[in-house]
C-alpha cells in the first residue's frame, strides 16, 4: 500500500472512525474478554510491518507516522514468520513478555499473531500476549473471529485515512520545518553546553563510583531526563551490578546493593551485538530494580572498552511522559562515550595501583619465605650430615635417603590426592662402560645422567631423585596425567640416546643408553613404603629384556 494508492484515495470516502480509535477500542476488547495484557498492531506499508498502536499493562500509544517494528521489542522480530507459526499452533508459551526484560517468578506468557486480510492481501499482524499462570493455552480461534470480519470490512480503508492524514499533516509540517530545525539546533547547542560541563566535573572523580554519581546527577538534570541508571557487568560470570541511579520519584539514590544475573533475553542480546548503537524501546514496561513500576519509553547505551562490555546507560520518561527527540538521543550517545572513557582510564588506575600493592606484599612475603629458606637451609645440612644420606662418590641423595623420604612423600600425596609414581633408571652395561673407560668417566657419566634427569622430573611440582646404587636411579612423582609421564619417559631415554656417547661395550648401540621402568600409581591403602620400588625395578628388567635403550609401564 504505497502512496500513490493513497493520494488516489477518493475524497468522498467516508469512515466513521479514525484508525486511532478503531484500534484503542479494538485493544480495549481484547484486554476485557480474554485479559491481554500486550497488544500491537504492525500494518504492512509496501510489504514492511511498521509499529501502528500498542497498548502495554493498560497503557495505550498510537503512533500516526508508522514506527519501525523494532521499536516494539527493542529487537527485529519476523512477523511473518511468527503468524505463520500461530497458523500451525494457534498460541506460543514463552518465558518472558516479547517487550518486557526481566521473568516474573511463577508466570508463563501466551502470545498470538493474528494475519489480518482483505481477500487474500495481508494488511496488518496484531500480536496479543496476556500471562499464563496455569501453564496451558488459553487462547482458542473462536476468540478472535469477530477481529478477521472487523478487519476485512474496515482496516484497508483505515489504513488509508491515516497515511492520507499523514501526507497532509507532512505537508504542513514542512511549512514548520525551518523553525523546527532552528529549535533543534538550539537544543543542540544547549546539550553541547550541558555535556561540556559535565565532562569538566567528570575530572574530579577518582573512583567509578563517584564517576555514576556526577554523570547520573548532572546528566539528569543538564538532559532534562526523568530516571538515568549506570549499570556494570561482568559478561564471564553473567552478573551485573548498579553504581548510581534514580527511585520511582526521580531521586539519586546508591544503587551498589543492586546486584543479579544478566537477563537472558533478545532486547539484551539485540544491544550487546550492535556496538556503538542507542537502542530505542516505545511504550514499554519501565523498571525499577526487576519490579515494573510503569510504561513509558526507553533507551540504553552499552558502553565497550575493545571488545569487552563493561555496563551500559540507560534512562526513560517514567515521571513526565516526555517525548523523546533526536537531540537527546544524540547527547545519550555523547554521554555514554564520555562516561565509558574515564570508565576505562580509572579501571586501568585502580589495576595499576592494585599491581603495586600486591607487588609490594609478594615481595614482603618472598623476603619472609627466603628468610625462613635459609634457616631451612641450615638445618636441613645439619640434618644431612648427621644422617649421612648422600652418596660418597656422587654427591647425590641415597638409598638411605629414599627410605627415609618415601613414607613423607606418601603422606603427603594422600593429603593432596595424588596418586604416586615410581620410577628406576637404569644405565645399560654401566659396569663395562666403568670398566673400559674407567672411574673417573664413570662418575662423570652419572652426574651428566642425574642433571638430565632433574631437568625432565621438573616437569611435575612433586618429585623426589635419589641414586640406589652405581648405574641405577630412583624417583618418585605425584601426578594424575598419565601422557605427560609418557611424554617424560620418552625424553629420558631419547635425550642420552641423542648424546651418543660412546659405549663399546654396549652390545646393541655401542653408545651409552638408558632402560627406565615405571609403575604408574603404584602406592594403594595398604602398601608398605619398603615395596614401592618393586613394580619399577621389575618393569625396569623387562625393559632390558625386550632390548634396553626403552621404557616400560607396569
Amino acid at each position: 500500500m504505497g502512496l500513490t494508492e493513497v493520494l488516489a484515495l477518493p475524497e468522498e470516502t467516508e469512515i466513521d472512525e479514525s484508525l486511532e480509535l478503531w484500534s484503542k477500542a479494538l485493544f480495549k476488547r481484547l484486554e476485557s474478554e480474554i485479559g491481554a495484557v500486550n497488544i500491537a498492531l504492525f500494518v504492512l506499508i509496501e510489504d514492511k510491518p511498521l509499529l501502528c498502536a500498542s497498548l502495554t499493562t493498560q497503557v495505550f500509544h498510537f503512533y500516526p507516522n508508522f514506527r519501525p517494528s523494532e521499536e516494539y521489542g527493542g529487537y527485529s522480530i519476523d512477523w511473518e514468520q511468527e503468524a505463520r507459526k500461530c497458523e500451525r499452533k494457534f498460541s506460543l508459551i514463552g518465558e518472558f513478555p516479547v517487550n518486557g526484560i526481566w521473568k516474573k517468578e511463577n508466570a508463563l506468557w501466551e502470545h498470538t499473531v493474528l494475519r489480518l486480510k482483505k481477500g487474500k492481501r495481508t494488511l496488518a499482524y496484531l500480536f496479543i500476549e496476556s500471562e499464563c499462570i496455569s501453564g496451558h493455552r488459553h487462547f482458542t480461534p473462536r476468540h478472535f473471529d469477530w477481529i478477521y470480519d472487523e478487519a476485512s470490512e474496515t482496516l484497508r480503508c483505515l489504513i488509508l485515512r491515516q497515511q492520507l492524514t499523514q501526507v497532509k499533516h507532512d505537508q504542513h509540517q514542512n511549512e514548520l520545518s525551518f523553525a523546527l530545525n532552528n529549535h533543534q539546533l538550539t537544543s543542540q547547542l544547549s546539550y553541547m553546553k550541558s555535556l561540556h560541563e559535565i565532562s569538566l566535573r567528570f575530572t574530579k572523580a577518582t573512583t567509578i563510583q563517584s564517576l555514576c554519581r556526577i554523570a547520573v546527577e548532572l546528566g539528569r538534570s543538564k538532559l532534562q531526563v526523568d530516571r538515568m541508571g549506570i549499570f556494570l557487568c561482568d559478561m564471564d560470570k553473567s552478573e551485573m551490578w548498579g553504581t548510581w541511579g534514580t527511585d520511582i520519584d526521580g531521586n539519586v539514590v546508591d544503587r551498589s546493593d543492586f546486584r543479579t544475573e544478566m537477563p537472558n533475553n533478545l532486547f539484551m542480546e539485540e544491544a550487546f551485538s550492535n556496538q556503538n548503537q542507542l537502542i530505542v524501546k516505545e511504550n514499554v514496561p519501565l523498571y525499577f530494580g526487576t519490579e515494573q513500576v510503569g510504561v513509558g519509553w526507553n533507551v540504553m547505551m552499552v558502553m565497550w572498552d575493545g571488545d569487552e562490555c563493561i555496563g551500559w546507560l540507560a534512562a526513560d520518561n517514567l515521571l513526565s511522559q516526555s517525548p523523546l527527540d533526536e537531540p537527546k538521543k544524540e547527547a545519550f550517545k555523547l554521554l555514554t562515550a564520555s562516561i565509558c572513557q574515564k570508565i576505562v582510564k580509572l579501571r586501568e588506575t585502580e589495576a595499576a595501583d592494585e599491581r603495586f600493592y600486591s607487588l609490594q606484599d609478594q615481595i614482603r612475603a618472598q623476603t619472609e619465605r627466603d628468610s625462613e629458606i635459609e634457616n631451612l637451609l641450615v638445618t636441613t645440612r645439619q640434618q644431612i650430615r648427621w644422617l649421612n644420606v648422600h652418596d660418597e662418590h656422587y654427591g647425590l641423595l641415597n638409598a638411605t635417603y629414599l627410605e627415609l623420604a618415601t613414607p613423607t612423600f606418601i603422606k603427603a600425596a594422600r593429603k593432596n590426592k595424588m596418586p604416586v609414581t615410581v620410577g628406576v633408571v637404569s644405565i645399560d652395561f654401566f659396569q663395562g662402560y666403568k670398566k673400559r673407560y674407567g672411574a673417573k668417566l664413570a662418575r662423570r657419566l652419572m652426574m651428566m645422567i642425574a642433571d638430565d634427569l632433574k631437568q625432565h622430573l621438573g616437569e611435575f611440582e612433586e618429585q623426589l631423585l635419589c641414586v640406589i646404587k652405581e648405574g641405577q636411579f630412583a624417583f618418585l612423582v605425584q601426578t594424575q596425567d598419565e601422557v605427560l609421564l609418557r611424554d617424560v619417559a620418552t625424553k629420558i631415554v631419547d635425550d642420552t640416546y641423542h648424546r651418543n656417547i660412546e659405549n663399546g661395550t654396549s652390545q646393541y648401540y655401542q653408545r651409552i643408553t638408558l632402560s627406565l621402568g615405571i609403575s604408574f600409581n603404584c602406592v594403594g591403602l595398604f602398601t608398605k613404603p619398603s615395596g614401592v620400588l618393586k613394580k619399577a625395578e621389575k618393569a625396569c628388567l623387562i625393559a632390558e629384556k625386550l632390548g634396553r635403550n626403552r621404557f616400560c609401564i607396569d
